[in-house]
């Protein structure tokens, strides 16, 4: 592999999927270094806040043209508008579009941004980078022209012990967002409960919902891990989403994940996972599934941890 130089502008949230990338690219006898003039654009508040972060992207384009090695963009703070402005004559441009169509509304994801973006000549079509096949689908209808590969998102190579909770636990992590169903939580929460289960939800912006535990803070990054490994079962109920750090990171804590059967999850377990429920899956399938996981069955997290990482660091070696 490549020694890759990136760009992170939002390095805070990203911390851990910076670490996720080194040990993929060191896996594969190469690097994957932050950029020395990567500026951030996230934590400024107010309308000098919003100057000072446009500022610190305008920055980040102009200093990558000069690079003459690969250049990764890890999080186009622009949107779409940098899979046409993150190019470079001096060599290989690289794009990571995480949500190719956003969960919410976001900066240059309008459909005039993708427009232009669409229009991009050749040599200002950087190659676009998304995370499973719905990603790619959306990307590609949205830029028909430029060149997309799909790479698995990064994950540590390495596993790290938490004493598990006395009774089964089931946790949702992370902040709330209109994608959550909300509904399914409030008709589960119950039916756990009701076997002994503990049920707990912590992240910031979250309701109270019946028959849950419900923490509406901010969650740091060594706690997560912790609260992560903690737990018998990670629970994603997602009504869309193209991929879940979440979940890579419990895998990474010993916790499986229970979600809808999509190609991520499918992609991270592998079909055999009892994990997966159908799309149409109401509470009584979420119960089924989870307990099936706590119960065991399905491959040990060591070989689905160690399945992944090789079939993620051999995924990247199209960033060349």
């Amino acid at each position: 592999m490549i020694d890759l130089l990136f760009s992170d502008p939002i390095p805070v949230v990203q911390h851990h999927y910076q670490r996720q990338l080194h040990d993929v690219f060191a896996s594969g006898g190469g690097s994957a270094t932050q950029a020395h003039w990567s500026r951030p654009v996230e934590g400024f508040p107010g309308a000098l806040g919003k100057a000072r972060m446009l500022a610190n992207a305008v920055h980040n384009l102009r200093r990558q043209r000069a690079e003459r090695r690969p250049v990764l963009q890890a999080w186009p703070s622009l949107g779409l508008l940098e899979t046409r402005l993150w190019s470079s004559p001096n060599g290989p441009r690289y794009v990571m579009l995480h949500d190719p169509a956003p969960l919410r509304r976001q900066y240059g994801h309008s459909e005039r941004s993708r427009r232009w973006a669409a229009a991009a000549p050749a040599e200002h079509r950087p190659t676009v980078l998304v995370s499973n096949d719905h990603a790619f689908a959306i990307a590609r209808q949205a830029l028909p022209h430029h060149r997309i590969e799909s790479v698995l998102h990064p994950m540590l190579s390495t596993r790290r012990h938490v004493d598990k909770t006395a009774r089964p636990s089931i946790l949702v992590a992370g902040q709330y967002k209109p994608a959550r169903n909300v509904e399914l939580l409030a008709a589960l929460g119950p039916r756990l409960r009701a076997r002994g289960w503990e049920t707990t939800i912590v992240g910031r912006g979250w309701p109270e919902i019946e028959g849950w535990t419900v923490e509406n803070r901010f969650v740091a990054e060594h706690e997560l891990e912790h609260l992560l490994g903690r737990s018998w079962v990670h629970l994603l109920t997602y009504r869309q989403y193209f991929q879940s750090g979440v979940s890579l990171r419990a895998v990474e804590m010993g916790t499986p994940t229970v979600g809808e059967d999509t190609d991520f999850l499918r992609g991270l377990f592998g079909a055999g996972h009892p994990g997966l429920v159908a799309t149409d899956g109401d509470a009584a399938a979420y119960e089924r599934a989870i307990e099936a996981v706590i119960d065991g069955e399905g491959p040990s997290l060591e070989t689905v941890q160690s399945d992944y990482f090789a079939r993620c660091t051999e995924s990247w070696r199209v960033v060349r």
